[in-house]
């Protein structure tokens, strides 16, 4: 293998704009090291066509969710279960945490687009927000950038609060420490309170910063009197710091590779991978198989004895029940779908908004200007040594919480999500604003800064959004994507909340330590806002529609919420209302958005779930 790759850096001459393809070759001929299909259980389609016979549960999405619920449920060796996943096996390149932008836009990823809306996503090339989605076995956890938080108090104690009882913190604790598996180091200085110690998945240090800029602001935001956080998933909820994540080694660790490779020889765990659930079975108000599409589309139904379960997450799950009858009568009407359920599904949307235009720039004196020969070099150090820049994730990690509307609160209502670009590192701006489908006469205006100057990205987030979104469908095609209405900044709370964090960041740049190393607020020239005088509350907002765009965490699209609740699409057992044997159980039964990363509230929901369905089944079996 060393040689291979010695030949793959000697053919690297200059500055080839080929320079990240050869680099993605280099990853290929060495993905020995890296996962393989051989890791995950085996694509038992035939085994599944040569015996038909019924299922306990059927489990649609091998996502997050999906995973973790498939290896909960096979514990038990006389249950027959089935995980059906529309994508393939993870790559070798998702094994790679600093590669996670360029799993973009590939065959691991839906890449869904957001229906025009009039005012947002005005720098992308096509006017409508991207949104990416992982299609392959794990789903987002393969794509994700690994960041582990939960969320605080008050977010899960809201839930049971509008009627969902076992849901609030206390309740939920449980199922964070039964998913996570924190280092002995970890738990030996900070204790097992808040986090787990023995569960399936790996939390740990992202290990490789180049942490220059990071200490600097993290210096400005204590002059400004908010608290550096150890850790963050502890009882503080407001402060800056470096989360930890779902990695370990130097690899991704997600969700299949935490719950499915440990059991994957389980002869009553059935995984079908690249196969389409098109519709639930339903005999009367009760859910009794799926029907499922192959790659050759050769259809098959198959049976539930137990239940049905739709992990497909936030945008396939309404999907899925609507396609089925079960949503909206009077969208389904119109298309022609007989109502089984009129359940608001495809409601109640929520998703954080990332705003990328606001930027720090500076002159790093001690900062060397990165070569596309570099990432070269950085591919072959990971690869033999396991080392170097590719272990992490480019500074991501490093986050912070404020709540500018009330400063004595607990609770945040921004996550800052920050990206350093050291001068000249041309590749990873470009990456991040492609992911984002930013216009070349956007991203332009971004690199006429980079050769000279660093740049960090303080992408303020907003956590609680007013503005309410929708899922629609497209068609009664299974193979239609559906319509996604985001509205984001529908709402002017929402819009005067993100605002706000311009005003906190010029409070930064006159600190002392920001003013030490001449760090200013850049004020980007945006095609589309020029008319505006730089600085302007008038030029903010333009900046904020033209540059904002998801951070991946769509939920509440089957929201969770007690009979009689007009909005709510499952109970607090994650059963759809007025249907037997069916359940969801995935982000899109959260009923209000987690203050932070969507990822480890979704394993939790999971581990909950499953935890109840094998309580209940259990019980009727000894019956």
């Amino acid at each position: 293998m060393e040689s291979c790759l010695a030949q793959s850096c000697a053919a690297v001459q200059g500055n080839s704009p080929l320079i990240f393809h050869q680099l993605i070759q280099t990853l290929l001929v060495s993905q020995c090291t890296l996962s393989s299909p051989i890791d995950y259980p085996p694509n038992r389609k035939d085994d599944i066509l040569n015996n038909p016979d019924p299922f306990d549960f059927i489990i649609v999405g091998g996502g997050t969710a999906g995973s973790v619920v498939a290896s909960r449920l096979s514990e038990n060796p006389n249950w027959r279960v089935l995980l059906v996943e529309a994508g393939g096996y993870p790559s070798a390149l998702s094994d790679v945490p600093a590669l996670l932008l360029f799993l973009q836009n590939t065959p691991e990823d839906y890449a869904y687009e957001v229906e025009y809306q009039e005012g947002m996503c005005l720098g992308t090339a096509t006017k409508k927000c991207k949104w990416g989605k992982g299609k392959v076995l794990g789903g987002s956890s393969v794509l994700n950038a690994m960041i582990h938080i939960h969320g605080n108090d008050k977010d899960f104690d809201s839930w049971a609060e509008l009627g969902n009882d076992g849901w609030g913190y206390q309740d939920v604790l449980p199922y964070f420490k039964k998913s996570e598996s924190y280092s002995p180091e970890f738990i030996a200085k900070f204790g097992d309170k808040y986090v787990g110690s023995s569960g399936q998945i790996n939390i740990r240090d992202y290990n490789y910063t180049d942490s220059g800029i990071e200490n600097i602001f993290m210096e400005a935001v204590q002059e400004r009197g908010f608290p550096i956080l150890d850790y963050l998933n502890g009882e503080q909820y407001i402060g800056f710091g470096r989360s930890q994540g779902t990695l370990d080694n130097g690899r991704r660790v997600s969700a299949a590779k935490a719950y499915l490779s440990p059991v994957k020889d389980r002869k009553n765990l059935f995984v079908v991978t690249s196969t389409r659930a098109d519709r639930i079975l339903m005999e009367g108000n009760k859910a009794v198989g799926v029907r499922l599409t192959f790659t050759d589309d050769k259809s098959v139904d198959l049976k539930a004895s137990k239940e049905v379960i739709i992990s497909a997450g936030s945008i396939a799950t309404p999907q899925v029940l609507m396609l089925s009858g079960i949503g909206p009568r009077q969208h389904l009407d119109e298309l022609g779908i007989p109502c089984v359920a009129d359940l608001p599904v495809g409601k109640n949307l929520q998703d954080h908004l990332m705003w990328l235009g606001v930027n720090l720039e500076y002159l790093n004196k001690s900062g060397v200007t990165k070569t596309p020969k570099d990432y070269l070099d950085s591919a072959y150090t990971y690869l033999m040594h396991n080392k170097g820049e590719f272990i992490s994730t480019g500074g991501i990690n490093f986050v912070g919480f404020v709540n500018l509307e009330d400063p004595n609160s607990r609770y945040p209502s921004i996550q800052f999500h920050h990206v350093p670009i050291p001068r000249g590192d041309i590749f990873i701006l470009e990456a991040v604003l492609n992911s984002m489908g930013f216009s070349k006469e956007l991203q332009a205006e971004f690199a006429k800064f980079t050769p000279d100057r660093d740049t960090f990205m303080v992408c303020p987030t907003l956590l609680k959004p007013k503005s309410i979104g929708e899922i629609k469908l497209r068609s009664t095609s299974p193979s239609d994507r559906v319509k996604i209405w985001a509205n984001y900044l529908d709402s002017e709370e929402d819009i005067a909340t993100m605002l706000k964090t311009v005003e906190f960041l010029k409070s930064l740049e006159a600190t002392e330590v920001m003013k030490k190393y001449g760090i200013k607020l850049r004020h980007l020239p945006i095609p589309g806002c020029k008319e505006f005088a730089p600085d302007s509350m008038e030029y903010w907002e333009c900046n904020l529609r033209h540059t904002t765009a998801t951070v991946y965490h769509p939920v509440g699209t089957a929201r969770m919420g007690p009979a009689g609740d007009p909005a709510a699409v499952v109970d607090a057992k994650l059963k759809v209302h007025g249907i037997q044997g069916l359940r969801v159980i995935d982000a899109s039964i959260m009923p209000i958005i987690t203050s932070g990363n969507t990822n480890s509230p979704t394993l939790m929901i999971a581990e909950k779930g499953a935890d109840m369905i094998k309580k209940e089944w259990s019980s009727k079996d000894e019956l």
